[in-house]
C-alpha cells in the first residue's frame, strides 16, 4: 500500500518561510505480510506493505502527523529515534510511558516538530523486536533548501539502512529472552531489506541492493544501522566517504574508507563517482567484542555501486536499487554482462574494535559552543559490563546487562 502524504501551508499577513509552515501528514498502515528469503516464507510485521518502510521527508522547521492504523494483531507504538519532543512527550512513542500502546484494529496520531535538527533520523517500532522490520528513515533537510548544506550539494541522496533479516516470530523471540531463553539470532543481514548475492535459495542468489552512479557526481549517503545487535563496518570499493554529520548534527568534514555504525545510529556521508567505471561491493560486516565474550553468529551482507555507461539511465531520480550478499572475498572474480569484474573492499577483521575508537574518535563538530573554562569538580567514571545469567544459573550465552556505574572523585 502506497503511503499517504500531504502538505499543508499556512499563510498569514507577515512574510513567512513557506518550508517553516509547511505540515508533512503521513499514514502508516501497520500489517503482515508474507515475504520468502532463503527458501522460507516468513510473516512479517510491516508499515505500508514495505520493509523498510516509507521515508518521511522534511524542512527543519516543519510539524509532521502520523495516522498509524494498526491491522497487526500486536500492540504497536512508533519512536521517533533522535527528535526532541519539546513539551510534547506524549508523542515519544514510548509503550506505558508516555502512552497507552495502539491496540489491535485501533488507530493513533501522532504530532510533532522538527525544530533544531538537520540530517537523517529514523523512526521505529518501539515494541521490542518487531523494530527489526517496522522502521524507516525520517529526512530532515535545511528550511533554506538543499543548497544551504554546509558541503557541497550532492546530485542525489540516497538512504541505506543496514539491518537484519529474521525468520522467527519477533514477539515470540522477545518473550524467550525476557525469560532466560538466548538462543536466538538473525538469519541474515540487509542493505535496504536485500539479503544479496551471498545468501541463496538452492543456489540461486538472493537480490542484491544496486546504486546506479554517474561518473563524476557526488551522493549523499543517509547510514542508518536498524540492526537489532551488531555495530557494522560499511565500506565500497575503490571510494572514500566524507562524513558530514552524524545524527542530524553537521560534524567537521572527516574523510575515511570506513563507516562504522552502531545500532540506532546515523552518519551522513558524501561519496564521489570518481573511480573508473564499473562495479564495486558496498559491503556491510558486523563486528563483535573477541573472545572470552560470547560469539554469536553475525552476517555480512553486501549491495553494489554500479557505474552507469548511458548516463542518462542514473539522471532518472528517485531511490537507488541495492543489492548485498554474506560475505566479501567470492564474488570478485563476478562478471557483469558487459564482462567488468566486480571489486570488493578488503574488510576490518570482525573482532577489530579499534576501528570504530577511530572512526568516532573523528566525529567532531561542525559548530564549537562555548564550554566553561573553569573546572568545579574532576569526576572519574568507569563503567561495567558483565553478563547476568536468571535462575542462578553459572552461564549464559546472552542476557548481557549494565552494572552500575561507578563515580570516584
Amino acid at each position: 500500500m502506497a503511503s499517504a502524504v500531504a502538505i499543508i501551508f499556512f499563510h498569514s499577513g507577515m512574510a513567512v518561510s513557506v518550508a517553516a509552515a509547511a505540515v508533512v501528514e503521513q499514514t502508516f498502515v501497520v500489517s503482515q505480510v508474507n515475504m520468502t528469503h532463503l527458501c522460507k516464507e516468513a510473516l512479517v510485521t510491516v508499515v505500508n506493505g514495505q520493509h523498510p518502510g516509507p521515508a518521511i521527508e522534511v524542512t527543519e522547521g516543519d510539524s509532521v502527523a502520523v495516522l498509524l492504523v494498526n491491522k497487526s494483531p500486536y500492540n504497536i507504538t512508533i519512536h521517533w529515534h533522535g527528535v526532541k519532543q519539546w513539551l510534547n512527550c506524549w508523542a515519544d512513542g514510548v509503550p506505558m510511558v508516555t502512552q497507552r500502546p495502539i491496540l489491535p484494529n485501533h488507530n493513533f496520531t501522532y504530532r510533532f516538530n522538527i525544530v533544531g535538527h538537520e540530517g537523517t533520523l529514523w523512526w521505529h517500532a518501539h515494541v521490542p523486536f518487531l523494530r527489526a522490520t517496522l522502521h524507516g528513515a525520517l529526512i530532515i533537510r535545511p528550511r533554506h533548501g538543499a543548497s544551504s548544506y554546509p558541503f557541497p550539494k550532492p546530485h542525489r541522496e540516497v538512504p541505506i539502512i543496514v539491518g537484519d533479516w529474521w525468520e522467527l516470530d519477533l514477539p515470540q523471540v522477545d518473550w524467550n529472552m525476557k525469560h532466560g531463553s538466548y538462543d536466538f539470532f538473525a538469519s541474515g543481514s540487509t542493505i535496504n531489506g536485500k539479503l544479496g548475492d551471498l545468501f541463496n535459495c538452492s543456489g540461486v542468489p538472493e537480490d542484491n541492493y544496486v546504486l546506479d552512479v554517474e561518473p563524476g557526481k557526488t551522493y549523499l549517503l543517509r547510514v542508518i544501522n536498524a540492526g537489532l545487535f551488531p555495530e557494522f563496518y560499511l565500506k565500497i570499493a575503490g571510494h572514500k566517504f566524507t562524513v558530514v554529520a552524524a545524527d542530524a548534527l553537521y560534524v567537521s568534514p572527516y574523510t575515511t574508507d570506513v563507516i562504522a555504525i552502531a545500532p540506532g545510529e546515523t552518519v551522513d556521508a558524501l561519496v564521489v563517482a570518481n573511480a573508473p567505471p564499473g562495479r564495486y561491493y558496498m559491503v556491510a560486516l558486523p563486528n563483535q567484542a573477541p573472545l572470552p565474550d560470547t560469539q554469536t553468529p553475525e552476517y555480512t551482507t553486501r549491495g553494489m555501486v554500479r557505474y552507469s555507461r548511458n548516463h542518462s539511465s542514473g539522471a532518472n531520480g528517485g531511490a537507488a536499487a541495492l543489492m548485498s550478499t554474506h560475505g566479501a572475498k567470492e564474488e570478485e572474480k563476478d562478471e557483469g554482462s558487459s564482462g567488468d569484474v566486480a571489486v570488493a573492499p578488503e574488510m576490518p577483521d570482525h573482532h577489530d574494535t579499534i576501528t570504530s575508537f577511530y572512526f568516532h574518535s573523528n566525529l567532531t563538530s561542525l559548530h564549537h559552543p562555548l564550554v566553561p573554562q573553569r573546572v568545579d569538580e574532576h569526576l572519574f567514571i568507569v563503567l561495567g559490563l558483565g553478563s547476568v545469567c536468571k535462575h542462578g544459573r553459572q552461564s549464559c550465552k546472552r542476557g548481557i546487562k549494565m552494572r552500575p556505574s561507578s563515580l570516584q572523585t
